[in-house]
């Protein structure tokens, strides 16, 4: 790719960017959020057609004009993209050969579309996790991003690119997907993977190219350099990215949050007979936890163990029937709806920002004031007879904006913002009255290092404001940095508690597959039986 620029309207995304790759290789593409780097792949795959940027796109030395992503196909490139392109109304099956599906008598034949579907998932290890006739848009965000990954790799083209393609999977899921990657590369299939998880580009890719402002500020061979030197390239100045804890955890703090015996049914569960035989078939099952103020405790586990539906449950959304005890300070609480839990101090930050979590159509100052419209406390401050005053909600967004280094002004519509400034602004909207009870559902995820660290700074000034943090990240450095405490979830059930500052990655993820050893598992398990039996 030679100098290419893209603008929308009068932003400049690309300044003259450029990359290669060579057959075989695995290139990695590093970038602050913001620099370019999806608006560049998306000329590669055809999202931008030719003519609505400058510059050139070879593939195998041939120049391209790609009018979609069609003819990016048939060049041989595929993508997979940081913001899902499913579509959520159809099948899994549907969505795997959408655009190339068998027909019959000129009509699509379903049994073959499932067939072959269900083989692609046997291919790469999926058969037994993903249905491949379940609705798309009833998958929890991880699976839709398996969804989509082998989707991907079935084209067996001659260049894939992949967009942040671990953002939402545990390291399990991670782990099968360098391995399947390293296989295209001894094949000679060039890959070109975008992530900012620097050990994975590190272990995996053979060179790095950094983007910043939408110009190519380098290109390293990956065992002549460090990741300090590429995150220093990322945002022009040093960052101290170590791991570093959080707070000691305030253990006479009070409770914030005491959570009994919760159970949640699945979608479609019978309200009369909601609990079926095997706690397999529950999304949660019999779970107890409580968080005290000021104290971070993460929810970790396998994708389905969980994480999300304990959130989500927490937050009003449940997936099925509940039941169970929840208090808030003391306090049983029936948060039967979104709005019956922010009125009792809850926030939460979902997995899936743009489905959940903004409105994407809105500007950034509707979404920042959008939690506090039905709040006359915050409200009296932003409206005027009933109306929002506009001027008092731009000043609101304008300071929120400079405290998170938010790239983009109070008046722009969310949608145009990068993935890791979208972030902030799903975080942002709660900060104008910090809750009682913040929930984060994979916190950074498709964010840069130096945002990352942003966020990171946020919740230890919230947490040292006395505000709890239930947290579920995939991220397990992530949930090693910032936890007091740790929760395992497998199965919807909770098999293990560990402090943070003794664990291990090694030992999270024993107890997530049930892999530790038997003695371990056991000793764990009545430890957690004991602590969360007496709040």
């Amino acid at each position: 790719m030679i100098a290419i620029e893209k603008s929308f309207g009068g932003v400049r995304a690309l300044r003259g960017a450029a990359l290669d790759a060579s057959a075989g290789e695995i290139l990695g593409l590093c970038g602050e959020n913001g620099a370019g780097k999806s608006t560049i792949l998306k000329v590669l795959s055809g999202v931008y057609p030719h003519g609505s940027y400058e510059g050139e796109v070879r593939v195998g030395g041939a120049t391209q004009r790609l009018r979609d992503t069609t003819d990016a196909q048939r060049a041989g490139i595929a993508m997979v993209h940081q913001e899902l392109m499913l579509v959520p109304e159809l099948s899994v099956a549907e969505n795997l050969l959408l655009g190339r599906e068998p027909t019959r008598f000129g009509l699509v034949d379903d049994a073959v579309v499932e067939a072959r579907a269900r083989a692609m998932l046997q291919r790469f290890g999926f058969a037994d996790e993903i249905d491949p006739t379940a609705r798309v848009g009833e998958l929890g965000i991880g699976l839709q991003q398996i969804v989509e990954i082998v989707r991907a790799l079935s084209f067996d083209g001659r260049v894939l690119v992949l967009d942040e393609p671990t953002a939402a999977l545990t390291h399990r899921e991670a782990d099968r997907l360098m391995e399947w990657l390293r296989g295209l590369r001894g094949a000679g299939t060039t890959c070109i993977y975008v992530s900012h998880r620097m050990d994975e580009v590190f272990s995996l890719c053979d060179r790095i190219t950094v983007l910043r402002d939408g110009r190519t500020a380098g290109t390293r061979v990956t065992a002549e350099t460090t990741p300090a030197e590429v995150i220093a390239l990322m945002v022009g100045r040093t960052i101290d990215a170590r791991p570093g804890g959080p707070a000691p955890a305030p253990s006479a703090a009070p409770l914030a949050l005491s959570v009994r015996d919760l159970v949640v049914g699945l979608p479609g569960s019978r309200r009369r007979d909601p609990w079926p035989s095997g706690g397999e078939r529950l999304a949660v099952n019999g779970v107890s936890l409580t968080v005290r103020e000021g104290e971070v405790v993460a929810l970790a586990g396998a994708m389905g163990s969980g994480r999300t539906a304990v959130l989500s449950t927490l937050f009003g959304c449940a997936l099925g029937p509940v039941a169970g005890e929840i208090r808030i300070a003391g306090e049983v609480a029936a948060l039967s709806s979104p709005r019956a839990a922010i009125a009792r101090g809850m926030a939460l930050l979902p997995e899936d920002r743009k489905g959940r979590g903004l409105v994407l159509d809105m500007s950034v100052a509707q979404n920042l004031s959008l939690p506090w419209l039905a709040s006359p406390e915050v409200m009296g401050a932003w409206a005027r007879a009933g109306l929002v005053d506009q001027a008092a909600e731009s000043t609101m967004a304008a300071r929120r904006i400079a405290e998170l280094r938010i790239r983009g002004d109070a008046g722009a519509l969310v949608s145009t913002l990068s993935g890791g400034n979208q972030q902030k602004v799903v975080l942002g909207k709660w900060l104008e009255r910090p809750p009682r009870v913040l929930l984060l559902d994979e916190p950074t995820r498709g964010v840069d290092v130096g945002a990352r660290e942003e966020i990171y700074g946020i919740l230890a000034e919230l947490t040292r404001r006395g505000v709890a943090v239930l947290l579920a990240s995939s991220d397990l450095l992530e949930v090693l940095r910032l936890a007091h405490r740790i929760l395992v979830l497998r199965h919807g059930r909770l098999v293990g508690e560990l402090d943070a500052a003794s664990a291990t990655e090694e030992a999270i993820v024993h107890l997530s597959t049930g892999a530790g050893p038997p003695s371990t598992r056991a000793t764990t398990e009545a430890t957690t039986e004991a602590t969360v039996s007496s709040p």
